[in-house]
């Protein structure tokens, strides 16, 4: 009867009773920044909210405070399995990540001593909105993490391992760091041992994505374009119903104790160049003192201004140097490392590299080093606020410290730290006793360092004051007609082509695209090496300016720039504010108009340059590029479209002079068939007046005839190259078009290829290779065409272990077969469709994408319309044309392969 009454009360009051269960209580913010709001669940989770209705896209990040830190005996590379496991099947999605490609999404996830974290970008629209954050939602507790799966995934993982093992800096680094820690977990790579993961128990794994993978462990951001009051009441519904869980974390305690002397590893495997890689134990990012460790990482690593550039590259001794200071939860490294080329002395290098960076205590850190640092810091931290992608993956950083207000405070401390404090930290820290490069000496008197202890992020935070939000944007339409009515586009009398875009953009940001074209084939003949140099030395120094004066400008305008190009296109890119547009614009005018080409510099970027090219020589994927367009494009050595091998590389760098790189440069550059667009906030007129004044007269001396690049007329080639003692291979094959963007088949070939192979994981080729066969890391298809002539190519590739090959090449034969044979089904149609318009919508949402495009439709005279009518046709497709396309363009036997890899 009991039982009777209740059902009959449910019957009744029914309606009431499930509007009253699905109306969460509203929450109340525990904590704001500047224009950030944190929320907690009655679970636990961690909500922040980040509205920005000037970018009509939305990105949703889920960050676990679960990384390699974690992981215990026989459970390295747990953390990193979860993440791949997370893009496999749930209780309601057979295949997340195939989810994900079918809507466009932009996403993915990566794991960290500290952190895991999943995010997912997308045009703002509600619905899309409501399924990232279900499905965020079932993937924190309803994860399979099934046998089956991780035995497909298994090879992928390895597969990633071996990739990474090609690199012989990157596994450098990895002893090394392994070699600075005795027993903190720090000193373990996060893709794990491959023992542990290729033995890892089912159940044991299943036991830690449930310990870690829960509301209390988790922070959920949602920043971009939404409505925030019913994005949290949704929040509260899809996170609400997951119980908060009864188990308790343990935090970590591990110390890892004072370095008692110099420690050194060597590391000898195949490779085209030497590295030096120096790491020295230093407090955690929550330390009061960790902003000096960053400022002495810039003081002797910052290229080109930093101490070791100027010690090791400038002279010649090295031909890159780099270094950072580990934003790490516990007492981390403060790294820094150069790299040679194979004849380079090791040994001085070495000598050069321990004398100035242990050199500080008798050489410190100057008020103009820490001031550059600062510049720099401000300008990404402002670029960071600007952008919600950015953004949620840089606070995951700070969660993983300890507190995303974290972010915050490291920008004050940088901003108030003084030479004086990092002077001190640097006796305290960098010596050699607290020196990895791997060798042991004896010392009757060690100079110890102190005990690094954790810093509560509490303490860190306390006296924290926010400064205000970053100035927010205009709601903008990013749709294509929107874009072409807003934008301005003239044409200069030089010729120069301009399309303006000013709008309200969140922090006042600028972008600048400026594409420009020279020469002809015949006056090109024999200028390939020469004219390849000249952009990059554009950026070496100019008349008034040298190399680093000219960085420490652009940083002091919170500046982004580059120049580069080849010996027929240069492109100049500038991102900026509006305060400081026309200072960045004139200061990059004076980089294109006015270059020095200084001899020092000239010879660095000689050995950089043959540097790379050795290094390029072993790499397979490098390796299967050279190979296959030498067979596929044979053009005469004097052609400027000739591909040299990596020996005629090298003799040419060695051979070219600094005269005939300036007099390629005297000759060929000029704005007069160029185009420049801008996008941002700006005042157009100003602008517009501004470009004319400082490119209206600057005219090449040589005729321009756009360079023609036909389509191959090459088929069927079988190449292979045989690459020992590297753990990865690479397939490359292309099959040669004559095919424009403009031919009646184009739509229907864009579908059918990212079908096949452009859609990220819910592509033919993928699944077959690595979600099914277990094979490759990566792998697919795309599809290039001209904008000018009937010229165009199928590509497609994989990476994968050289023992798998003929796996490989079956997975390929039997998939473009069944393609071809088959074609593809309605559902895959719709999914495409969706897929491509949505990838559009979100690339005219990004204002660099923007200022790219319009440089691109200037040259050809076209404008966003012509996307929107690409768009339109694409829509209207059927199975049956896109069948018929693959039928008429598909032949796989007439596909030309390319095959890298240590094969024997």
């Amino acid at each position: 009867m009991r039982l009777l009454y209740r059902t009959a009360l449910v019957t009744a009051w029914g309606v009431q009773a499930t509007c009253a269960l699905a109306a969460p209580a509203p929450l109340a913010p525990v904590a704001e920044v500047e224009g950030i709001r944190e929320y907690r669940l009655p679970n636990g989770l961690q909500v922040l909210l980040i509205p920005d209705a000037s970018k009509p896209t939305v990105t949703v990040n889920v960050t676990y405070r679960v990384g390699s830190r974690m992981e215990g005996y026989g459970e390295t590379g747990m953390a990193h399995l979860l993440e791949h496991l997370m893009f496999k099947s749930t209780k309601s999605h057979a295949n997340v990540g195939a989810e994900l490609s079918k809507r466009g999404m932009q996403f993915n996830g990566s794991t960290s001593d500290d952190r895991t974290n999943y995010y997912e970008t997308f045009p703002a629209d509600a619905e899309q909105l409501s399924w990232a954050l279900k499905t965020e939602a079932e993937r924190m507790t309803g994860a399979n993490v099934l046998r089956a799966e991780l035995d497909t995934e298994m090879t992928v993982v390895r597969n990633e391992m071996e990739m990474g093992e090609n690199s012989a800096v990157g596994i450098l680094i990895q002893k090394t760091v392994a070699a600075a820690y005795e027993w903190h977990n720090y000193g373990k790579s996060t893709i794990g041992a491959r023992s542990d993961v290729e033995n890892v128990d089912i159940p044991q794994l299943q036991a830690f994505y449930r310990k870690y993978y829960q509301p209390d462990n988790a922070t959920l951001i949602v920043a971009g374009a939404f409505d925030a009051a019913s994005t949290l009441s949704e929040i509260s519904t899809a996170f609400g119903a997951i119980p908060k869980p009864t188990r308790s974390i343990a935090p970590t305690y591990t110390l890892e104790p004072v370095q008692d002397g110099e420690r050194q590893v060597t590391l000898r495997r195949i490779g085209g160049e030497q590295a030096l890689f120096v790491a020295y134990h230093i407090p955690a990012a929550t330390s009061a003192d960790f902003a000096a460790f960053e400022v002495i990482a810039n003081a002797l690593a910052d290229t080109p201004g930093g101490r070791l550039h100027q010690r090791l590259v400038a002279p010649g001794r090295a031909t890159q140097v780099f270094g950072w200071a580990g934003r790490s939860a516990e007492p981390g490294l403060l790294n820094l490392a150069a790299v040679l080329k194979k004849d380079d002395k090791l040994e001085d290098a070495q000598a050069v590299l321990l004398a100035t960076i242990e050199g500080l205590a008798a050489e410190p850190v100057t008020a103009t080093e820490l001031r550059r640092t600062q510049l720099q810091s401000e300008k990404d931290f402002d670029q960071t606020l600007a952008d919600p992608q950015r953004l949620c993956v840089t606070l995951s950083e700070a969660i993983a410290a300890g507190d995303w207000r974290l972010l915050f405070v490291w920008r004050d401390r940088m901003k108030g730290v003084t030479v004086a404090q990092v002077n001190a930290a640097a006796q305290a820290w960098v010596k050699s006793s607290n020196r990895t490069l791997g060798r042991f000496i004896p010392a009757d008197a060690p100079d110890r360092s102190p005990l690094a202890n954790r810093v509560s992020a509490q303490d860190a935070l306390a006296g924290f004051k926010p400064q205000a939000a970053v100035s927010a944007g205009e709601v903008f339409d990013a749709s294509a007609a929107n874009l072409d009515a807003r934008t301005t586009r003239v044409t200069l009398p030089s010729g120069l082509k301009l399309a303006l875009l000013p709008k309200k953009s969140r922090g006042a940001t600028v972008n600048l695209q400026f594409n420009l074209h020279f020469g002809s084939e015949a006056d090109l003949r024999g200028e390939r090496v020469a004219g390849s140099l000249v952009a990059e030395m554009l950026t070496l120094g100019t008349k008034n300016k040298t190399r680093a004066q000219l960085q420490d400008g652009f940083d002091a305008l919170k500046a982004d720039w580059s120049v580069s190009g080849s010996p027929w296109v240069a492109a100049a890119k500038l991102t900026t504010k509006r305060d400081s547009l026309a200072a960045a614009l004139t200061l990059l005018a004076e980089v294109l108009r006015e270059p020095a080409f200084p001899a020092s510099e000239f010879e660095q970027l000689v050995r950089r340059s043959v540097g790379g090219v050795e290094a390029a020589a072993t790499e397979p994927t490098s390796i299967a590029g050279v190979q296959l367009t030498r067979t596929v494009k044979p053009y005469a050595v004097n052609d400027v479209r000739y591909t040299a091998d990596f020996a005629e590389q090298i003799t040419a760098l060695k051979a070219v002079n600094r005269e005939a790189v300036a007099g390629f440069y005297r000759r060929f550059w000029g704005a007069n068939n160029a185009e420049l667009a801008i996008v941002g906030d700006f005042d157009a007129a100003e602008v517009q007046a501004l470009v004319a004044r400082l490119f209206g007269d600057w005219q090449a001396v040589g005729p321009y005839v756009r360079l023609s690049q036909p389509a191959a007329t090459v088929f069927g080639q079988r190449m292979v190259a045989l690459t020992p003692d590297k753990p990865n291979a690479f397939a490359l094959g292309v099959l040669p078009l004559r095919l424009a963007d403009t031919d009646v088949d184009f739509p229907a070939l864009r579908v059918a290829v990212h079908v096949l192979g452009a859609g990220g994981f819910d592509t033919r080729l993928l699944t077959r290779l690595r979600q099914q066969d277990g094979l490759s890391y990566g792998a697919g298809a795309n599809l290039s065409a001209s904008n000018f002539e009937l010229s165009g190519a199928l590509t497609f590739y994989a990476i994968f272990a050289p023992q798998n090959l003929a796996r490989v090449q079956q997975g390929f034969a039997e998939e473009l077969a069944r393609f071809v044979k088959d074609g593809i089904s309605a559902d895959e149609l719709a999914s495409a469709k969706k897929a491509i318009v949505a990838g559009h919508d979100t690339r005219r949402a990004d204002d660099a994408g923007v200022a790219g495009a319009w440089a691109v439709w200037l040259e050809s005279n076209r404008s966003f319309a012509f996307e929107a009518g690409l768009d339109a046709k694409l829509m209207a497709l059927s199975t049956g044309q896109v069948n018929a396309a693959i039928h008429q363009w598909f032949d796989p036997a007439r596909i030309d392969w390319s095959l890298a890899g240590d094969f024997k």
